[in-house]
């Protein structure tokens, strides 16, 4: 699997976002907000 590097600061808020559950979930959420915004065509759900 690949690994991504991120700033302390960048890795405090995804943490912070997690509260608990999985970080992965946590991501995964982020990367599809980030989407819909920035491609709405590109997530029809």
């Amino acid at each position: 699997m690949p690994q991504i590097g991120v700033s302390d600061d960048l890795y405090e808020q995804i943490r912070a976002e997690s509260a608990g559950e999985e970080m992965e979930a946590t991501l995964w959420e982020m990367v599809g907000s980030y989407r819909r915004q920035n491609n709405p065509e590109a997530d029809p759900n």
